[in-house]
């Protein structure tokens, strides 16, 4: 079957290790799905880092996808984007990356350290570290009321004596640190399918 303006997944469509890399570099939403008490799907839109291997997360103990991953490790992630609301078929463009995993907590303050697995970015950190890590992607500044770390700054700051007391520390005590690590991920990029009708011969 050859497929042409694609609306849902298919082979054709798939995206490879290096374009799902390129993609997720970029500053999307990912809408994490966790399972809640009363076994419904919770899904809370955070920002994320992806190091090719593993995705982190940083989020607050009091809201209700930590409570879930405390509780049951397993969660999804969607990280999308689709142009077509505005450009309509023109141009097909629709990315999107599922991700399907297990999860580990690391608290701010609580001396575990977080490993990330692959990257520039690789290393063994705090969980103070990569709260910093996740905010310094997005294109946030002081004058915006964030941190705005560059991988430069956020290294020599988090690195200091006495980091107990920076501000830093006292704006993400409560936070922690979500490692998702990918049982399955799926992924497809629509403009890859010509426009046109679906030809099943």
């Amino acid at each position: 079957m050859k497929v042409s303006g694609a609306l849902a997944w298919h082979p054709d469509v798939a995206m490879g290790k290096e374009e799902i890399d390129d993609f997720l570099s970029g500053r999307w939403v990912a809408r994490l799905a966790t399972i809640g008490q009363d076994g419904y799907p919770h899904v809370t839109p955070l920002w994320y880092y992806w190091d090719g291997q593993c995705l982190y997360i940083s989020l607050t103990r009091n809201r209700k996808p930590f409570k879930d991953l405390a509780r049951n490790p397993r969660c999804s992630v969607a990280i999308d984007m689709d142009d077509r609301p505005l450009m309509g078929m023109r141009s097909n463009m629709a990315k999107a990356v599922i991700i399907t995993g297990d999860t580990e907590i690391a608290e701010v303050g609580s001396g575990k350290k977080v490993t990330i697995e692959a990257g520039p970015w690789q290393g063994e950190y705090t969980p103070e570290q990569v709260v910093a890590m996740v905010g310094s992607r997005y294109p946030l500044s002081a004058r915006d009321g964030a941190l705005g770390f560059t991988r430069e700054s956020f290294r020599e700051l988090t690195s200091q004596p006495g980091i107990e007391e920076s501000q830093l520390f006292k704006d993400n005590a409560g936070r922690v640190i979500i490692k998702i690590t990918p049982k399955k991920v799926q992924a497809w990029d629509f403009s890859k399918a010509p426009i046109g009708h679906v030809n099943t011969k």
